[in-house]
């Protein structure tokens, strides 16, 4: 079963470990594949990247990182090494 775009925007993201990670506010889509490759945070001042990244910025979270949807977002905890990838 497939899940639309509009279903993840504004959902909490949080890691596998409970840790708070931002609020999606946009996802990337891969074209070729058409598949989503990415989602897109906000709000991450607020969350445990806030310290490796620049909390002013959106960052783009590699959607294989993410482990489940549901009323949250969940994933594999990030590190600087695979937001890069």
């Amino acid at each position: 079963m497939g899940i639309k775009v509009t279903d993840i925007l504004n959902k909490e993201v949080y890691t596998t470990k409970a840790m708070y990670v931002g609020k999606v506010c946009d996802v990337m889509i891969d074209l070729k594949k058409g598949a989503v490759s990415g989602i897109v945070l906000k709000d991450i001042r607020k969350g445990c990247l806030s310290e490796i990244v620049d909390p002013t910025k959106k960052v783009v979270i590699p959607y294989g990182l993410v482990h489940a949807i549901g009323n949250i977002i969940l994933i594999k905890p990030p590190t600087l090494s695979n937001l890069k990838d």
